[in-house]
């Protein structure tokens, strides 16, 4: 997987969605200090095509020393944030299922983007 795939779906999942439910709207908004933790590392793989940062045994990063632990930590976050959203089902209308499946869209492609950022770490160990 490529960056310029990464860069063709970052945005899609990380810019604010136009929700119209104020219920799903406090869930996202609740989600949201996942969300910052998990944009980190990609946003770096979006700006320089590497989040290396996030090796250098640093707050919130210490238990990452490899690219598997990365994957570990986003895999932990995504669950995390799909706990979050489940916590908010069944929709009580409309606007709810409307909202809901634009946050779902959204954490599918964030889960896309952690699996293309594990390729290009595991990339740039074998180049290093």
């Amino acid at each position: 997987m490529s960056l310029e795939r990464f860069k063709e779906l970052f945005w899609d999942a990380f810019h604010r969605p136009k929700l119209s439910s104020s219920r799903i709207f406090e869930t996202w908004e609740s989600l949201e200090p996942m969300n910052d933790l998990l944009s980190g590392p990609l946003f770096s793989i979006y700006e320089n095509g590497n989040c290396d940062y996030v090796f250098l045994n640093q707050e919130p990063f210490q238990s990452i020393a490899s690219p598997d632990d990365l994957m570990d930590w986003f895999q932990d976050l995504l669950k995390h944030y799909a706990e979050g959203l489940q916590a908010a089902t069944p929709p009580a209308s409309e606007e709810e299922t409307r909202d809901l499946q634009l946050l779902d869209y959204q954490l599918d492609i964030k889960a896309e983007l952690c699996e293309i950022a594990y390729e290009i770490c595991i990339g740039r160990l074998s180049t290093h």
